[in-house]
């Protein structure tokens, strides 16, 4: 061990610090990248102090520096081309509430689970919605990556600079002001915002909280993704105030194959947010006839509508319908079952344990259509090799304001790594591990998805979680600013194309 290593170790605590084999197992990605060096160690410090200390202490010897969050970057975040130090940042999970104010100071190892369990009792959640694999991504990771949508409920943060200097956005940056507010002269949070750690370590985020709300739900069946997409478009176009989230019908299947006790846990959950049990068991079986009708359409469209009320929440649906009055109406169990239970990590594999990997783009309303039947011819051209190898293919289709996300998926059979094995219950660890590595239909997926990276961009694309895959900003502002925080681009050298 190093003499920095020995240092941190001492900072941290040894418990705190892995190397070698056990390093590279506590650095598992949810996808393979081949070319990326394996971490001289994992670091897990406890605080922003560990943190600054740590980065000092590697700042004398110009060692690079990756941060972690869980592991669940598709795009290479964590691939540094170079040994270095892994921060994991697990440890930094505390919750700072300040109810009066509508905010929470959040650690960036919190997951949003357990976030929106600790805002729950207070009738409180993030104006930020956390992704649905929000049982183990953590907010950090979010703030590190972006969430298609918008970053707006991000309202300040506590950075740590590559010379272990702490730097504190929004009004926090201001002496003896209180972090409740963004606009606070330049906006430097969303300076450090989707960086990849590229600027900096996010270890604290403050985020704006709302009351929970009424929520209103409806789901139609339509003919076809670009009926589906037309959907949301026209929905977008009107004004629909709420969420939209769609599946084609692989998909929907997929998500329809849960076995009798995760039915039940599901029924139970919706059922403590209706009150009633029997209204549950109703929602339940909603689910059976809206998985016979998915059986009929190639794609069903989902809505979810917040309100200052219940009626609020009714109108914009009703608004929905009256935009998508030609479309059929089916049970809203889907929207109402992610309601009760929006967080999981279930998907992280196929129903049948298959590895699965997404790539995704946020488009313009104007280019939806267009760039979805492009996609679409794209992969049709690579039915036989898929077919060859066992992948297929799920979409989603989603949209929370004027822009909309498209995401194709890759399921196929595989080796599951420890990241997987380990989110995975055990049953179907045990059903799942021991798969030989399927190397054909890895080298398909890494070709396919490039060339769909291509045809979002020809399309005018925008990414979440830019990392090492998806076009870096253009411009020398980005440059400049890695050159005046990073001089020496130790921190994730290679993200977003700098250093």
């Amino acid at each position: 061990m190093t003499a920095s290593l020995e240092a941190i170790a001492r900072l941290i605590g040894p418990a705190h610090l892995a190397v070698g084999e056990v390093a590279r197992a506590a650095n598992a990605d949810v996808f393979w990248w081949p070319r990326a060096a394996p971490p001289l160690a994992v670091a897990r410090p406890g605080s922003t102090e560990e943190v600054a200390g740590v980065l000092q202490l590697l700042a004398a010897s110009r060692t690079p520096v990756v941060p972690r969050g869980a592991g669940l970057s598709y795009t290479g975040g964590m691939a540094a081309d170079r040994p270095a130090v892994v921060l994991d940042l697990a440890r930094l999970d505390g919750i700072a509430l300040d109810a009066e104010d509508m905010h929470a100071t959040v650690g960036a190892g919190c997951t949003w689970e357990a976030l929106a369990d600790a805002l729950r009792p207070h009738g409180l959640r993030t104006v930020l919605a956390g992704p649905i694999s929000g049982s183990h991504s953590t907010v950090g990771g979010a703030a590190a990556q972006n969430l298609p949508g918008s970053m707006e409920g991000a309202i300040g943060l506590t950075v740590v600079l590559a010379d272990g200097t702490v730097v504190h956005t929004g009004s926090g940056g201001m002496a003896g002001r209180s972090r409740f507010y963004r606009g606070a002269g330049p906006d430097l949070t969303g300076l450090f915002l989707g960086d990849c750690g590229a600027f900096g370590i996010k270890t604290e985020i403050v985020l704006r909280l709302q009351p929970i709300r009424p929520v209103a739900c409806a789901s139609f069946a339509l003919a076809g993704g670009a009926a589906t997409a037309g959907a949301i478009v026209a929905l977008q176009r009107a004004g629909f105030p709420g969420r939209a989230f769609a599946m084609d019908q692989a998909r929907a299947e997929d998500a329809g194959k849960v076995g009798v006790v995760e039915a039940l846990r599901t029924a139970a959950s919706v059922a403590q947010a209706a009150g009633s049990i029997g209204q549950a068991l109703g929602n339940l079986a909603g689910l059976a006839r809206a998985r016979s009708d998915l059986a009929a359409t190639p794609w069903s469209l989902h809505l979810t509508a917040e309100g200052v009320s219940e009626i609020a929440a009714q109108e914009a649906i009703a608004l929905a319908r009256r935009v998508l009055h030609d479309a059929k109406e089916i049970p809203p169990a889907v929207p109402q079952a992610l309601q009760a239970r929006p967080f999981s990590i279930r998907g992280l594999v196929g129903p049948e344990g298959e590895r699965w990997v997404p790539v995704h783009g946020i488009l313009p309303l104007s280019a939806a259509s267009a760039c979805l039947e492009a996609l679409v011819a794209a992969l049709t051209a690579r039915g036989e090799a898929f077919a060859a190898a066992r992948i297929r293919v799920g979409w989603i289709m989603s949209a929370t304001g004027p822009h909309v996300t498209i995401e194709p998926m890759f399921y196929w059979p595989d080796a599951l790594d420890p990241l997987h094995l380990a989110t995975l219950s055990d049953r179907n660890r045990s059903r799942f591990a021991g798969r030989p590595r399927n190397e054909a239909a890895r080298r398909a997926v890494e070709e396919a998805r490039a060339a769909l990276a291509g045809v979002f961009a020809a399309h005018g694309a925008v990414h979440a979680q830019l990392g090492r895959f998806y076009p870096a900003p253009e411009g020398p502002l980005p440059a400049r600013i890695k050159a005046a925080l990073d001089p020496d681009c130790v921190m994730n050298p290679g993200v977003l194309g700098l250093g």
